[in-house]
């Protein structure tokens, strides 16, 4: 697990941006009502929660959550919340539950609420490699007025686990809640693949899910920059295998000098 530093300025990386990539996206989406709605980024409703101690010399376990209403004007009338955005991160282990992601949408009062949309970042470290349960997986689009995403932090970079529902598009969840810009993603992975020994000896492969792992970049922009490098580069191809998607090195095509 990353250590309490570092995972203290992951945090700080994550808020410090919130805003700006709100405004950044101009209109944000309310599913249910099938409605796009613009917002005056100078006019917004917060609630904010602090627990534990958020000091560098601190110790133990730390939350930090921000909730942001986008207040959206009509032609005619009083200016209302429509949309609201929150972002919850833990520093403690056992992070990522159906539990805590309904601990957050209490906090919200996304149920007492069911006027407003929901558009919710559950954030922290990454507990360990081994996936996520369906149980967890399904909790992320288990309300009518709100949708989750899974923030990790995978010391260097964020993973974002959108809901599978398609109620909002993934590529949102990341550009409202991933503060680490798309080029330094895209510098990781290609160099990731230019220095993969797995790929060097003939028939050696990697798998696309292992590689957007190791890289802590997402699976669609590891397959795009997988695809591009195969492109580039003789006797490596692309291919699904029982299921799994690999890149893989040609059995009958060596390592040009």
């Amino acid at each position: 697990m990353t250590d309490r530093s570092n995972s203290l300025s992951a945090m700080q990386s994550l808020f410090s941006g919130l805003e700006s990539r709100i405004v950044r996206q101009r209109m944000l989406p309310h599913p249910s009502e099938g409605s796009l709605y613009d917002f005056d980024p100078n006019r917004v409703s917060r609630r904010s929660y602090r627990a534990g101690d958020l000091s560098p010399s601190g110790t133990g376990s730390f939350t930090r959550r921000e909730s942001v209403g986008l207040l959206h004007k009509p032609m005619l009338g009083l200016a209302t919340v429509k949309v609201c955005v929150v972002l919850d991160f833990s520093f403690t282990k056992r992070r990522f539950t159906p539990e805590t992601i309904h601990e957050t949408v209490r906090w919200s009062l996304a149920p007492l609420r069911p006027d407003i949309y929901f558009i919710m970042g559950i954030a922290g470290v990454r507990d360990d490699g081994l996936g996520h349960s369906d149980e967890l997986l399904r909790a992320l689009s288990g309300g009518p007025n709100w949708r989750a995403a899974l923030i990790e932090y995978a010391d260097p970079g964020w993973s974002v686990t959108p809901p599978a529902d398609g109620a909002i598009l993934p590529a949102l969840f990341e550009n409202l809640f991933d503060p680490e810009p798309v080029d330094q993603k895209v510098a990781r992975v290609d160099a990731a693949l230019a220095a993969a020994d797995e790929l060097k000896e003939p028939g050696g492969f990697l798998l696309i899910d292992d590689l957007a792992s190791r890289t802590a970049v997402g699976r669609d922009l590891v397959t795009d920059r997988a695809m591009l490098y195969a492109e580039r580069t003789p006797g490596i191809d692309v291919k699904t295998v029982g299921g799994d998607l690999i890149i893989q090195r040609d059995r009958f095509e060596s390592v040009r000098a």
